[in-house]
């Protein structure tokens, strides 16, 4: 029997190497992406100062100074108090709707959290607010693409001609379609159960010159209409298309690095194996067949070490791509729940909302 010596120790260390190499540098690439986007929407020492500072403002009656502090507060890290105390804030400014929604998202999230105490506050101001909602109603002639935005928020389709929740002040109302000219107007809402019902006229066909350099517009219920749900203003265009590229090449690149780690695991059994085989590497000198083994693994760490370099670099490429693709906005709290309601959008004039209806 002829026995080669078999450098056994070297093949296992490069195949367990490069199962550390997968897993260190996935997580020295992906924990400060992760550390930042939670620096970005996280900050718990910021969001308890603004809170403190907001509560402070309220208690002296300065609600315009404070609801922005509450609102930030609530974006930085969202809780059911803030939220609440932020509700507060916008019914004593007179943003009934905003403020109704905002007692509605708090009341389900009590709920959940089975804190009695704070489902019955939101409950008695939810009471008070209803009979004093003003809304608006939107009816549109049928125009090939419309699109309705009130204030800059895009109205869903299905939410035409169903009345919608809106702070009383003055609200533009627009409609849009590719192909169409632009239609405007301006509707003031009164306090106190105001109804104002809008007549969305058929578009106009625009002049060829001007139809060719507009842009065609959303279609009716996409993007924006996701916006409002979120309680923010609706975003888009060129920055989206980067971010989802980002996603689906950092998506493939985290795939491509499981390939290399799963590799370099049976890069490291496999060697670890024929080493402890005594019928292949008796006293760690293998025979032909432990040798074929031997390099067997050695080919999989290979291929786990290109699948770690090709993954880390797709996974850095996409971190770029999400990073400069800019921050979609409205990307407020939603719900934390759905007790046999349906959600309307509500309107205000510093920002859309949602309101909930149904059993409770």
């Amino acid at each position: 029997m002829i026995l080669s010596r078999l450098p056994a120790p070297r093949a296992i260390r490069r195949a367990r190497l490069a199962v550390a190499s997968v897993v260190l540098a996935s997580a020295a690439l992906l924990a400060p992406a992760g550390a930042l986007a939670q620096g970005m929407s996280s900050d718990p020492t910021l969001a308890q100062t603004l809170f403190e500072e907001g509560r402070r403002l309220m208690e002296a009656k300065a609600y315009a100074e404070a609801c922005p502090k509450l609102a930030e507060s609530q974006r930085l890290r969202p809780g059911t108090g803030t939220l609440l105390n932020l509700a507060l804030c916008n019914e004593a400014l007179g943003r009934t709707a905003t403020a109704w929604g905002q007692f509605k998202e708090a009341l389900f999230a009590s709920k959940k959290e089975g804190n009695a105490a704070r489902e019955a506050f939101a409950q008695e101001h939810i009471g008070a607010l209803e009979p004093r909602l003003s809304k608006i109603v939107l009816k549109a002639e049928s125009t090939p693409g419309l699109l309705v935005r009130v204030d800059g928020h895009d109205i869903p389709a299905a939410a035409l001609g169903t009345p919608i929740p809106i702070d009383p002040g003055a609200h533009e109302v627009e409609a849009t379609a590719s192909g169409y000219s632009v239609w405007s107007t301006t509707v003031q809402v009164a306090e106190n159960a105001d109804l104002k019902t809008i007549a969305v006229p058929k578009l106009q066909p625009a002049p060829p010159a001007q139809a060719a350099a507009a842009p065609p517009g959303p279609a009716a219920g996409g993007a924006g209409s996701a916006g409002i749900a979120a309680g923010g203003s609706a975003g888009g265009g060129g920055g989206e298309g980067l971010r989802t590229a980002g996603f689906v090449i950092g998506g493939a690149g985290a795939a491509v690095l499981g390939v290399g780690a799963v590799f370099g695991i049976l890069a490291a059994g496999q060697a670890s194996d024929a080493e402890k085989d005594p019928a292949l590497c008796p006293g760690k000198q293998c025979t032909p067949l432990g040798r074929k083994e031997i390099e067997a693994a050695e080919t999989k760490a290979l291929v786990s070490t290109i699948g770690f370099g090709v993954g880390v670099a797709a996974i850095g490429a996409g971190a770029i791509l999400v990073l400069t693709s800019g921050r979609s906005e409205g990307e407020g709290a939603s719900a934390p729940g759905r007790v046999h309601a349906r959600v309307v959008p509500l309107l205000g004039p510093e920002g859309g909302g949602v309101g909930v209806v149904g059993a409770f």
